[in-house]
């Protein structure tokens, strides 16, 4: 099959996000994880092998792609974390995806975070990013979706950027 667009999976765990657009045509040039087991996981479903941590990956050496796929970190912004926000490591890996997102101009991207993420510091946290990307250019939709909505057997709030 002719792959139509190319895309980048970033903080991408075991590969869950990119398996819909596999699916429909696209193919994944990029790819990006930390933990060990995640990486070895993604390695035997998808054949790649991730890339390791994306503070310490030059945005020139990621191929070109027209999406950018990422479930960043939820921990900082999370109920079930401390909610530091930006002031966790983890909470400032945003700013690492909209390098990439600037460098390359990418056509479109897809994240994804925990539903905390828009109330997160009365609002001020959602509001930084929607900023960072509209002065990038880029016009956004965000959605709470729910997995249970979607058939499947559990009960998972996530907020959708696109």
């Amino acid at each position: 099959m002719k792959k139509s667009f190319k895309f980048i999976d970033l903080f991408a765990g075991i590969g869950g996000m990119r398996i819909p657009f596999d699916e429909i045509g696209g193919e994944c040039v990029f790819t990006s994880e930390l933990d060990k087991f995640a990486k070895k996981t993604y390695l035997a479903n998808f054949g790649d092998e991730p890339s390791g941590d994306i503070t310490k990956i030059d945005e020139r050496d990621i191929p070109e792609h027209d999406l950018l796929l990422a479930g960043f970190p939820c921990q900082a912004f999370s109920n079930a974390g401390l909610r530091k926000g930006f002031e966790d490591t983890r909470g400032t890996l945003f700013f690492d995806i909209a390098r990439i997102l600037k460098y390359h101009n990418t056509d479109a991207f897809l994240l994804e975070n925990v539903k905390g993420l828009k109330s997160h510091d009365k609002g001020r946290t959602i509001h930084t990013i929607i900023k960072v990307l509209n002065d990038m250019g880029y016009t956004l939709f965000s959605q709470v979706l729910n997995s249970r909505d979607f058939g499947l057997p559990q009960n998972r709030e996530r907020i959708f950027i696109v």
